[in-house]
């Protein structure tokens, strides 16, 4: 499971860009999740008000999912498709050969952050 190590990544990385911009708390982070990147959304919701428990500045803040579509180019026909919907299977001409397009990664697409009001 590597849901638990990635989110206190996504927490220290948070913590350094609000420090870095001098931010009162972080309101939000999205990741966005490939489909075929090995990662289970499902744990990263269940496990995230567990890993920001001791990191005041996130206390309040939301996770927001997204997710990329795992799409392959099938080097047989030259159709893309969902692999993970069609098992990895071409169903267009049921060849396995293909190229994957999208859907391999993980990464922050946003830090949503609260800044001191300037007097």
């Amino acid at each position: 499971m590597h849901e638990i190590g990635t989110l206190y990544k996504v927490v220290q990385t948070a913590e350094e860009y609000a420090a870095q911009n001098n931010a009162t708390e972080v309101l939000s982070i999205t990741l966005d999740v490939g489909e075929l990147s090995g990662m289970l959304p499902y744990f990263f919701e269940s496990y995230y008000p567990i890993v920001i428990e001791n990191h005041p500045m996130l206390r309040n803040s939301r996770l927001i999912l997204k997710t990329t579509p795992g799409i392959g180019h099938c080097n047989a026909c030259g159709e893309n498709y969902n692999v993970a919907q069609n098992e990895g299977i071409c169903p267009h001409c049921g060849s396995y050969d293909k190229r994957i397009l999208t859907g391999r990664s993980l990464f922050i697409k946003d830090i949503c952050i609260a800044m001191e009001e300037a007097s």
